[in-house]
Protein backbone atom coordinates (compact mmCIF):
# COMPACT_ATOMS: atom_id res chain seq x y z
CA UNK A 1 0.00 0.00 0.00
CA UNK A 2 1.27 3.75 -0.78
CA UNK A 3 0.12 6.50 0.60
CA UNK A 4 0.49 9.83 -1.19
CA UNK A 5 -0.87 13.38 -0.54
CA UNK A 6 -2.79 15.76 -2.90
CA UNK A 7 0.35 17.06 -4.16
CA UNK A 8 1.80 13.94 -5.29
CA UNK A 9 4.70 13.05 -2.28
CA UNK A 10 4.62 9.80 -0.76
CA UNK A 11 3.43 9.61 2.46
CA UNK A 12 4.75 6.65 4.92
CA UNK A 13 2.84 4.72 8.24
CA UNK A 14 5.30 2.65 9.66
CA UNK A 15 4.11 -0.10 12.02
CA UNK A 16 6.83 -1.94 14.63
CA UNK A 17 6.45 -4.16 17.13
CA UNK A 18 7.74 -4.44 20.66
CA UNK A 19 9.37 -6.80 23.09
CA UNK A 20 9.46 -4.17 25.88
CA UNK A 21 9.17 -0.32 26.55
CA UNK A 22 12.92 0.13 26.82
CA UNK A 23 13.27 -1.51 22.85
CA UNK A 24 10.44 0.99 21.85
CA UNK A 25 11.93 4.40 23.50
CA UNK A 26 15.50 3.57 21.96
CA UNK A 27 13.65 2.68 18.30
CA UNK A 28 11.43 6.01 19.03
CA UNK A 29 13.66 8.20 19.68
CA UNK A 30 16.22 7.36 16.99
CA UNK A 31 13.22 7.92 14.47
CA UNK A 32 12.37 11.22 15.84
CA UNK A 33 16.37 12.11 15.86
CA UNK A 34 16.35 11.17 12.33
CA UNK A 35 13.53 13.49 11.49
CA UNK A 36 15.33 16.49 13.49
CA UNK A 37 18.44 16.12 11.60
CA UNK A 38 16.04 16.26 8.50
CA UNK A 39 14.69 19.68 9.60
CA UNK A 40 10.93 17.78 9.62
CA UNK A 41 8.48 19.14 12.57
CA UNK A 42 7.49 16.27 14.83
CA UNK A 43 4.72 15.10 17.25
CA UNK A 44 4.42 12.46 19.54
CA UNK A 45 1.43 10.82 20.76
CA UNK A 46 2.19 8.51 23.68
CA UNK A 47 2.51 7.68 26.97
CA UNK A 48 3.21 9.79 29.77
CA UNK A 49 5.81 7.48 30.96
CA UNK A 50 7.42 6.62 27.58
CA UNK A 51 7.54 10.21 26.52
CA UNK A 52 9.64 10.71 29.98
CA UNK A 53 12.25 8.06 28.88
CA UNK A 54 12.13 9.00 25.15
CA UNK A 55 12.94 12.79 26.13
CA UNK A 56 16.25 11.08 27.44
CA UNK A 57 16.94 9.39 24.78
CA UNK A 58 16.69 12.30 22.62
CA UNK A 59 18.75 14.68 24.85
CA UNK A 60 21.52 11.98 24.91
CA UNK A 61 21.23 12.26 21.07
CA UNK A 62 22.08 16.04 20.92
CA UNK A 63 18.02 16.95 20.07
CA UNK A 64 17.32 20.09 21.88
CA UNK A 65 13.75 19.15 22.78
CA UNK A 66 12.76 22.20 25.38
CA UNK A 67 13.66 24.29 22.28
CA UNK A 68 11.86 22.40 19.84
CA UNK A 69 8.79 22.23 22.03
CA UNK A 70 9.06 26.39 22.12
CA UNK A 71 9.22 26.76 18.76
CA UNK A 72 6.63 24.62 17.99
CA UNK A 73 8.76 22.36 15.99
CA UNK A 74 7.54 19.61 18.53
CA UNK A 75 4.19 18.76 19.63
CA UNK A 76 3.81 16.28 22.39
CA UNK A 77 -0.14 15.06 23.15
CA UNK A 78 -0.56 12.36 25.87
CA UNK A 79 -2.01 9.09 24.07
CA UNK A 80 -4.33 8.09 27.00
CA UNK A 81 -5.82 11.45 27.43
CA UNK A 82 -6.06 12.15 23.74
CA UNK A 83 -7.36 8.45 22.87
CA UNK A 84 -10.51 9.59 25.91
CA UNK A 85 -10.86 12.95 23.65
CA UNK A 86 -11.10 11.22 20.21
CA UNK A 87 -13.63 8.46 21.58
CA UNK A 88 -17.22 8.60 21.67
CA UNK A 89 -19.40 6.68 23.18
CA UNK A 90 -16.10 4.15 23.83
CA UNK A 91 -15.36 3.97 19.77
CA UNK A 92 -12.72 6.59 17.90
CA UNK A 93 -15.05 9.46 16.20
CA UNK A 94 -13.61 10.46 12.75
CA UNK A 95 -14.96 13.65 13.49
CA UNK A 96 -13.54 14.28 16.50
CA UNK A 97 -9.92 13.29 14.45
CA UNK A 98 -10.78 15.59 12.21
CA UNK A 99 -11.17 18.71 14.63
CA UNK A 100 -8.36 17.40 17.28
CA UNK A 101 -5.91 15.77 15.53
CA UNK A 102 -5.61 16.91 11.73
CA UNK A 103 -5.28 20.64 12.45
CA UNK A 104 -2.24 20.18 14.31
CA UNK A 105 -0.89 17.73 11.86
CA UNK A 106 -1.88 19.94 9.22
CA UNK A 107 -0.12 23.29 10.40
CA UNK A 108 2.84 21.44 11.27
CA UNK A 109 3.02 20.61 7.97
CA UNK A 110 2.87 24.46 6.48
CA UNK A 111 6.96 23.59 7.53
CA UNK A 112 7.43 20.55 5.91
CA UNK A 113 6.69 16.81 5.71
CA UNK A 114 5.53 16.00 9.98
CA UNK A 115 7.29 13.24 11.40
CA UNK A 116 5.14 11.41 13.89
CA UNK A 117 5.13 8.66 16.15
CA UNK A 118 1.69 7.23 18.04
CA UNK A 119 0.56 4.73 20.30
CA UNK A 120 -3.17 5.16 21.32
CA UNK A 121 -3.28 2.18 18.67
CA UNK A 122 -1.17 0.49 21.18
CA UNK A 123 -3.43 1.70 24.38
CA UNK A 124 -6.75 -0.07 21.71
CA UNK A 125 -4.77 -3.38 21.13
CA UNK A 126 -4.20 -3.86 25.23
CA UNK A 127 -8.01 -3.21 25.61
CA UNK A 128 -8.50 -5.97 22.67
CA UNK A 129 -10.51 -3.59 20.59
CA UNK A 130 -9.25 -4.69 17.40
CA UNK A 131 -11.77 -3.11 15.35
CA UNK A 132 -11.41 0.12 16.88
CA UNK A 133 -7.49 -0.38 16.38
CA UNK A 134 -8.51 -0.40 12.64
CA UNK A 135 -10.52 2.19 12.25
CA UNK A 136 -7.51 4.70 13.90
CA UNK A 137 -5.15 3.15 11.50
CA UNK A 138 -7.66 4.61 8.94
CA UNK A 139 -8.09 7.66 10.11
CA UNK A 140 -4.31 8.46 9.71
CA UNK A 141 -4.13 6.82 6.45
CA UNK A 142 -7.19 9.55 5.26
CA UNK A 143 -4.43 12.33 7.00
CA UNK A 144 -2.03 10.74 4.68
CA UNK A 145 -3.73 11.30 1.66
CA UNK A 146 -3.80 15.05 2.05
CA UNK A 147 -0.66 15.90 3.29
CA UNK A 148 3.40 14.50 3.12
CA UNK A 149 3.83 12.50 6.41
CA UNK A 150 5.81 10.06 8.30
CA UNK A 151 4.08 8.07 10.93
CA UNK A 152 5.20 5.25 13.03
CA UNK A 153 2.75 3.36 14.80
CA UNK A 154 4.05 1.22 17.96
CA UNK A 155 2.52 -1.99 19.20
CA UNK A 156 3.57 -4.26 21.83
CA UNK A 157 4.41 -7.64 20.56
CA UNK A 158 2.76 -9.03 23.72
CA UNK A 159 -1.02 -8.18 22.33
CA UNK A 160 -0.36 -10.29 20.03
CA UNK A 161 0.71 -13.95 21.35
CA UNK A 162 -2.69 -15.19 21.67
CA UNK A 163 -3.25 -17.43 17.73
CA UNK A 164 -6.79 -15.29 18.02
CA UNK A 165 -5.30 -12.17 17.40
CA UNK A 166 -3.08 -13.32 14.33
CA UNK A 167 -5.85 -12.42 12.03
CA UNK A 168 -6.11 -8.65 13.89
CA UNK A 169 -2.51 -8.40 13.12
CA UNK A 170 -2.25 -9.36 9.68
CA UNK A 171 -4.99 -6.47 9.23
CA UNK A 172 -2.58 -4.00 10.90
CA UNK A 173 0.18 -4.75 8.64
CA UNK A 174 -1.57 -4.45 5.99
CA UNK A 175 -2.76 -1.19 7.41
CA UNK A 176 0.83 0.49 6.71
CA UNK A 177 2.67 1.10 3.85
CA UNK A 178 5.88 -0.52 6.01
CA UNK A 179 6.48 -2.93 9.02
CA UNK A 180 9.81 -2.90 10.65
CA UNK A 181 11.44 -5.19 13.18
CA UNK A 182 14.26 -5.53 15.20
CA UNK A 183 16.52 -8.21 16.00
CA UNK A 184 16.40 -6.69 19.84
CA UNK A 185 12.63 -7.59 19.74
CA UNK A 186 12.86 -11.71 18.82
CA UNK A 187 9.14 -12.29 20.14
CA UNK A 188 7.81 -9.30 17.36
CA UNK A 189 9.99 -11.37 14.63
CA UNK A 190 8.32 -14.55 15.53
CA UNK A 191 4.82 -13.35 16.14
CA UNK A 192 5.28 -11.53 12.63
CA UNK A 193 6.90 -14.75 10.95
CA UNK A 194 3.73 -16.96 12.81
CA UNK A 195 1.15 -14.74 11.40
CA UNK A 196 2.19 -13.03 8.75
CA UNK A 197 4.84 -15.08 6.94
CA UNK A 198 7.09 -12.85 4.11
CA UNK A 199 7.48 -9.85 6.40
CA UNK A 200 11.31 -9.11 5.79
CA UNK A 201 13.17 -6.82 8.18
CA UNK A 202 11.32 -3.66 6.20
CA UNK A 203 8.81 -4.87 4.05
CA UNK A 204 6.12 -3.14 2.24
CA UNK A 205 2.99 -5.01 2.19
CA UNK A 206 0.11 -5.55 -0.11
Amino acid sequence: MTVRDRGGAASEHIVQFFDSDESRVETVAGYLAEGYRRGEPLIVVARSSNWTAIVEHLQALNVPVQKLIARESLLFKDATDTLRQLSRNGVPDAGAFEALIAPAVLRMARRGRVRAYGEMVDILAQRTDMPDVLRLEHFWNDLAERTALSLMCGYSAAHFVATNTHAALRHICRAHTHVHRSTADPLASWLLASAHPGSGESATLN
